[in-house]
């Protein structure tokens, strides 16, 4: 049993069934049905005060445990240099010339750019940028798959706009003691080249059973591992029907009822995702009343007051599809990593930045299941 999909989730089953009715043919909805995740959607519930350790949260700093310092990426002196041809239009002849005469000595004692200098590595100690911590615990009644108690902390090494970014999943045992994020001294970043700007804020985070279906456009030829996977669920049909079916993804959205979260722009679901607006909760008159002016015209005849909130997508999910056109994100990462792109999911989706790229933490199914995380795959939508 695959306890990843939705159809092995007894607490989604009234989830999948109107999902799957929206489907004319049933062949297509029982091929579809092999592509809908058990999924969890995370919402900011409060903006983050830190008295309480180990809690879910996304953006400010991580509760680490003791004896763990806040995870760095070492970057010598010429990567740095790369960094700053990139990130200012210089050409690396131009620095090496004006570099060493002028600007050397200030940029080493200047305190916006004066990292920790690593004397045995030669290399300057980089900040990584901390993106969420997630407590298991709170999340077990909705998964299987995670582990059952402890957090994940998520981070991301990007001191460079053009590099490839790499992401980092560390696992927190339940009974390791935890400093809280406040005790963390003030990190150094350059905005000029790796700036933190995307989640100074830090919110506390709540969790509901979801379901996530790929954009059914995805199976294609692009993405074979898909293309097999929806063929193994048609295997009993003859082959030409096997064709109609297949045919009929490329479609398949105009079959569908818009659904809620497809009626807002980004923007609008940003906004409820950061005024601690929980789907399936009342919204009561005193906070419709509340609400500050942002409310789209579609907003405003979906809000009601004093009904349970319709559901629309978090600001970050658990086991959820990358959004890609053409390759999808786990070929990339089976490319890097090795291995079938089929045996790779999304553990961990989040809005980036008010820009909405999203970001994609990518696990190999194995190494979730024997939680081990130090292979991880770091993608954006594209």
């Amino acid at each position: 049993m695959d306890m990843l999909l939705a159809e092995n989730s007894p607490i989604r089953q009234q989830l999948l069934e109107q999902k799957l009715a929206q489907f004319k043919d049933p062949h297509l909805a029982h091929t579809l049905s092999a592509f809908i995740r058990s999924s969890v959607d995370l919402y900011p519930c409060a903006i983050e005060d830190y008295t309480q350790l180990g809690n879910s949260r996304l953006g400010g700093l991580p509760d680490l445990p003791v004896g763990m310092d806040y995870p760095v990426t070492l970057v010598g002196r010429e990567e740095m240099l790369d960094g700053y041809v990139e990130s200012f239009g210089h050409t690396r002849e131009f620095i090496n010339e004006h570099w060493r005469e002028d600007w050397q000595d200030d940029w080493e004692t200047d305190e916006a750019h004066l990292w920790d200098w690593d004397e045995a590595a030669q290399a300057f100690r980089v900040p990584m940028q901390f993106i969420a911590q997630i407590n298991c615990s709170d999340l077990k009644a909705f998964q299987s798959y995670l582990p059952r108690e402890g957090r994940l902390l998520f981070f991301v090494e990007r001191w460079r706009f053009s590099e490839m970014l790499r992401g980092h999943v560390y696992y927190v045992a339940e009974d390791q003691q935890l400093n809280s994020g406040e005790a963390i001294a003030e990190l150094k970043f350059d905005d000029a080249v790796c700036a933190n700007y995307e989640y100074e804020a830090a919110y506390q985070l709540q969790g509901i059973a979801s379901i996530k279906m790929i954009a059914p456009d995805m199976i294609n030829s692009d993405n074979p591992h898909l293309v097999k996977l929806a063929k193994a669920r048609l295997q009993a049909l003859p082959e030409p029907q096997q064709a109609m079916v297949l045919e009929a993804l490329a479609v398949v959205d105009d079959e569908l009822a818009p659904e809620w979260q497809d009626q807002l722009y980004f923007f609008d679901l940003m906004k409820m995702n950061k005024h601690g607006l929980i789907p399936g909760q009342i919204l009561t008159q005193a906070q419709w009343s509340a609400l500050p002016d942002w409310q789209s015209s579609n907003l405003q005849a979906l809000l009601v007051p004093e009904l349970p909130l319709p559901y629309y997508n978090g600001i970050a999910s658990i086991n959820g599809h990358g959004d890609s056109r053409y390759k999808a994100p786990e070929l990339h990462a089976a490319a890097e990593l090795g291995g079938n792109a089929e045996d790779y999911l999304v553990l961990f989706k989040v809005v980036y930045s008010e820009h909405s790229m999203q970001l994609n933490f990518i696990i190999h199914r194995d190494d979730l299941a024997s939680g081990q995380f130090e292979r991880i795959y770091c993608i954006y939508d594209y």
